[in-house]
């Protein structure tokens, strides 16, 4: 009987002995989910950062606990949220998972947070679960000459050399009137010489004993007033100069006048938020432009739905081809808050400018004549076979 009670005790105390040992290995086994970020891993597409890009945040995600899981990675610039969160799905102890948004960058220094959220199953270590970058110093560059802003003497024009002739603080890049001479460089035959105006000498006139010499003309064309060459000469002739204050490109600049004029009377289109405006060139070209000049501290950034984007104010662009683009501004405000606005343009390929249809019609035209060439012929044949019956 005794042995029967000791019997029952060491098996009881065998088995809470066990039951104590598994479940803390069970419980160890459990708070393996462990999903992990670090600043490390979290990058740009590009090395070096400018001011106004549209750039890509990467970060990278690893599982190193032994329980497959999904979760999602909300990023950060400051206390504004970039983009929308992305998930990710990791192997137990796998490859990583890298996921992306798309960023304008700001015009100052910033730094960028990456959190894990919403873990399934539940991450049991959140001390990884949090990623802040150092901070970053962007290029204020625009025109990307390696010149920053503040020290550049033409900041939308590439000018690495900082060429600045007649030393009024503008680069000869973008100055009308590199020598300050008072004559447009357009029009100056020596931009960079102000003792040179570009104005044409006054013509010597003829004697009028020489011009008494001379027999008329009896030749209708000759009698006729002179007018000034086509090719951009004077009013003596072809290679004579051309009048006073008249340019040699005259005639060009007459066309470029009238092209601008026929395209200003094409209708504005407004986007939705009437954040910009655009107006169409040709079949796949169009005018851009911001509704309003953007105040100091805003940037912004076009992204035109066909891998093209830009940061300038006014922007023509042309299309990749037929097709539905999305065109997207995004408004970066000195506060941080983001705006944007978007339109969607319709690119057909049946346009007249289209040079593929206008091929496309001759093909066709070429082939309605060969038709009627060949039915011709062939009622005719019928006809003088029908008389030989």
């Amino acid at each position: 009987m005794r042995n029967r009670f000791f019997h029952q005790i060491t098996t009881f105390l065998i088995a809470i002995f066990v039951v104590s040992a598994y479940y803390p290995l069970s419980s160890a086994r459990a708070a393996s989910i462990d999903l992990a970020l670090d600043a490390n891993n979290i990058s740009f597409s590009t090395s070096t950062l400018y001011v106004g890009d549209a750039v890509r945040i990467y970060a990278r995600v690893r599982n190193v606990g032994d329980t497959d899981a999904t979760a999602y990675v909300l990023f950060y610039q400051g206390g504004m949220v970039i983009g929308q969160s992305q998930p990710v799905s990791l192997r137990a102890s796998g490859n990583p998972d890298e996921v992306f948004v798309d960023f304008m960058v700001p015009d100052g220094t910033f730094n960028i947070r990456a959190v894990l959220q919403g873990s399934t199953p539940q991450d049991t270590n959140p001390d990884n679960d949090t990623a802040i970058t150092p901070l970053y110093s962007p290029i204020s560059d625009a025109d990307r000459d390696e010149v920053i802003d503040e020290d550049d003497n033409c900041v939308n024009d590439a000018n690495a050399d900082q060429l600045d002739t007649d030393g009024d603080g503008k680069g000869d890049v973008c100055d009308t009137d590199d020598d300050a001479g008072g004559v447009s460089d357009a029009n100056d035959p020596a931009p960079t010489d102000a003792t040179v105006t570009g104005i044409a000498a006054p013509v010597t006139a003829v004697p009028a004993s020489s011009a008494t010499t001379t027999e008329p003309s009896t030749d209708a064309t000759s009698s006729a007033s002179p007018s000034p060459s086509i090719n951009g000469g004077g009013p003596l002739g072809e290679n004579s100069p051309p009048f006073m204050g008249e340019s040699e490109g005259a005639s060009t600049s007459v066309v470029e006048t009238n092209a601008v004029a026929s395209i200003s009377t094409s209708k504005l289109t407004t986007s939705p938020l009437a954040r910009f405006t655009s107006k169409q060139i040709d079949w796949r070209t169009y005018e851009f432009t911001l509704a309003e000049q953007p105040e100091d501290g805003v940037r912004f950034s076009w992204d035109f739905g066909d891998g093209a984007t830009s940061v300038q104010s006014k922007i023509t662009h042309a299309f990749s081809g037929p097709g539905t683009y999305t065109v997207t501004l995004a408004i970066l405000n000195a506060d941080g808050t983001m705006l944007s606005d978007a339109q969607t343009y319709d690119v057909s390929f049946f346009h007249l400018d289209n040079p593929r249809v206008i091929m496309l019609l001759g093909v066709l035209i070429a082939a309605l004549f060969l038709f009627g060439f060949t039915f011709i012929k062939l009622r005719r044949s019928y006809d003088q076979g029908t008389l030989h019956e």
